[in-house]
């Protein structure tokens, strides 16, 4: 949580000084105190950098179809040697995900902007399909479905990746839903804090995800912000609840999302000390306390085309030409 509540200052000591948002930090700020019992020291860290970097509402980022999407996943897939995956486009509204028993990746339709595209990329194809692909071939069936605790490193490498995909483009990770995750999930619990139903949680992310809202896009009036943001918190509540049949209690709540934060910071140390447990990880859904015992059967790790692919610096231009397919196969219709 030492993370998450960093995270949850720095934000709070940028909002207090913007006229446009010191309101409603100041309301986050009593809302700390009389309901979670919890002071934030806002003298500290006043020299780092702004946490929330504004969006500059000029810019047009590049898209590409739904299509053309599917077209560049399905390209690399193949020619990665990923045999029996596919990619649809789900029309019911399900949205993106990966369904690694149906051996399946779903998108949404939708435009995809080049960002978006590489981090389904970097995450969901170089992280989760690579991982549940390898351990599908290994000798060891049992690393294609996920040994025990697998998921915080499987979570964690997955946004490793992600992470530095988006520095080669000079980005950094959003991390806003590690952080917002790992929080609903302290303060649904009561690990630092009193524990929060369902409506307290709700009231407080209202309040955190319009300050971020109005950071990140100060062009935008309150009453627009607050439309949008209300969907953000239900889903975000509901996902922190899910499967409580009475959300008028406290502590009870679904643990999941800590396992995103919590696995990245482990991924970091460990890659820190020896990069090549990058590779080691490779062979399978397993956690990273399993590699001593997998040690002795010397598994060669596979080799890692999607990856590679994912820190090409040319890759923009690579999936922009599906684009142009796409506009090409049109005309000629």
């Amino acid at each position: 949580m030492t993370h998450a509540f960093t995270w949850l200052r720095r934000m709070i000591q940028q909002g207090i000084e913007q006229p446009e948002t010191a309101e409603i930090s100041q309301r986050l700020i009593r809302f700390l105190h009389e309901q979670l019992r919890l002071s934030l020291d806002l003298s500290a860290g006043k020299d780092d950098p702004p946490l929330v970097r504004a969006r500059n509402p000029a810019e047009t980022p590049r898209t590409i179809s739904a299509d053309a999407a599917r077209n560049f996943y399905e390209t690399i897939l193949r020619e990665s040697g990923y045999e029996g995956w596919q990619v649809t486009i789900d029309y019911a509204g399900g949205g993106t995900r990966v369904e690694s028993s149906l051996r399946h990746l779903f998108l949404s339709q939708e435009q995809f902007t080049l960002e978006r595209v590489r981090i389904l990329l970097a995450h969901e194809l170089a992280g989760h399909v690579a991982r549940s692909f390898a351990g599908e071939h290994s000798p060891i069936g049992l690393l294609g479905i996920g040994t025990r605790d697998y998921y915080p490193t499987e979570e964690g490498l997955a946004l490793y990746h992600e992470r530095r995909v988006d520095e080669l483009h000079g980005q950094m990770l959003d991390d806003s839903g590690l952080m917002s995750g790992m929080l609903a999930t302290g303060l649904a619990s009561g690990v630092v804090t009193p524990p929060q139903t369902f409506s307290s949680l709700y009231t407080f992310f209202e309040m955190l995800l319009l300050l971020y809202r109005l950071l990140r896009r100060p062009w935008e009036d309150v009453q627009t912000a607050q439309k949008r943001v209300h969907r953000l918190v239900l889903t975000r509540c509901l996902r922190t609840y899910r499967g409580v049949p009475d959300l008028g209690r406290a502590g009870v709540c679904h643990l999941q999302d800590v396992a995103y934060l919590r696995g990245l910071l482990l991924i970091d140390r460990m890659a820190a000390e020896d990069e090549t447990v990058l590779d080691r990880l490779a062979v399978g859904k397993i956690a990273c306390g399993q590699l001593p015992v997998l040690h002795p059967l010397r598994m060669i790790p596979p080799p890692q085309p999607l990856r590679q692919l994912a820190y090409d610096p040319e890759l923009d231009s690579y999936i922009l030409s599906f684009e142009s397919s796409e506009k090409d196969a049109e005309k000629l219709a």
